[in-house]
């Protein structure tokens, strides 16, 4: 089968691999369509740094945001079968430590992300892709494949904003026009949350956010956020305010834009330290903090909401390439980033 693989920075390559066989417990599924992360991006380039155990480990088989077919299945499973559609969790988790055994997945002793740092799991820029049962989704039947692709990144908002313990009538300010950014923010507005207000820099994706739910709009390069948050909360502030951006500079300012006891989602990586953050304002407030890499089992949430037409994750996808295409389709994120939110690569 054919295989995308980050040898070293700068060096992607398309390559030959076997075809992998399920163990008793696995699936085998033909890869139906990858988006394109920022993280896939910068391994391909060498810049990602997030420290100690966090970093890739070259070659890297890249691919995290998948949907595809199951063609084979292990001799011990019995949920899932040939023909069914499927998504995937974006980590591996053993299932039998102790955290594991809590509930707590996301923090594995033996966990490993699919297809990004550290030991990975192999990823989905592949024909076939390889996953125990236990951590793989079926389609509803309303749920097309290629906007099943876009569930990892929505529910990484949706779980910082779970977490934050968004609901009804609360406002929410989503800063970055990103696919995780627009995937919470529509999966907010699924479950009724109150005034959403969208700040971004580029109109396009803007506009993109709007189509998804987006009562307010605010272009950061023409108009200051901290005006427009307390102008349309009469001064109050956010109850939560969910940070995709990334960008150290706009920390203190966002701990300003909470109301006292409000709520600050980071599921941007920063890959970096912030000086002179000033979390005496945090303790001040009676404001929380809340970092979201995501959890398993929230793809299920995501998809649940896409069957029942509360929420559409397909304006985010805006560019598509065929897999003979995928480096091609690398350059673009860069290229097309005005509006670009989401480009899929197509097997």
């Amino acid at each position: 089968m054919k295989v995308l693989v980050a040898y070293q920075p700068g060096e992607l390559r398309v390559v030959e691999m076997e075809r992998p066989v399920p163990g008793p417990r696995e699936i085998l599924a033909r890869v139906a369509h990858c988006g394109i992360c920022a993280t896939d991006v910068a391994i391909a380039d060498g810049t990602l740094h997030l420290g100690k155990d966090m970093d890739p480990i070259y070659p890297v088989r890249i691919g995290h945001e998948w949907s595809g077919v199951v063609v084979e299945t292990g001799s011990e499973t019995w949920r899932l079968h040939p023909g069914d559609r499927v998504i995937s969790d974006t980590g591996y988790s053993c299932g039998e430590c102790e955290y594991c055994l809590r509930g707590e997945y996301q923090s594995c002793v033996n966990g490993r992300a699919i297809g990004t740092t550290g030991h990975c799991w192999p990823g989905a820029f592949a024909e076939y892709m390889l996953m125990p049962e236990r951590l793989t989704f079926r389609l509803p039947e309303r749920v097309e494949l290629d906007e099943a692709a876009l569930v990892e990144p929505a529910s990484i908002g949706l779980y910082g904003l779970v977490r934050a313990g968004i609901g009804p009538g609360q406002n929410l300010l989503v800063v970055g026009t990103g696919p995780i950014g627009l995937g919470g923010m529509a999966c907010a507005k699924g479950m009724g949350v109150g005034t959403v207000i969208l700040a971004g820099r580029k109109d396009k994706k803007l506009e993109i956010g709007r189509a998804m739910g987006a009562d307010v709009l605010v272009n950061t390069q023409r108009e200051s956020l901290m005006e427009a948050v307390m102008r349309h909360t009469n001064g109050r502030g956010m109850d939560v305010i969910l940070d995709t951006t990334g960008a150290p500079e706009l920390f203190n300012d966002l701990l300003e834009m909470l109301r006292p006891s409000g709520t600050l989602v980071i599921p941007g990586f920063y890959e970096q330290e912030i000086p002179h953050a000033n979390l005496d304002r945090l303790i001040s407030k009676n404001c929380t903090l809340i970092g979201a890499a995501g959890t398993p089992n929230m793809g299920r949430m995501v998809l649940d909401m896409l069957a029942s037409g509360h929420i559409s994750l397909r304006p985010m996808i805006t560019d598509r390439y065929p897999f003979e295409q995928v480096r091609e389709a690398f350059a673009a994120v860069k290229t097309h980033n005005d509006s670009r939110v989401k480009i899929l690569v197509d097997f």
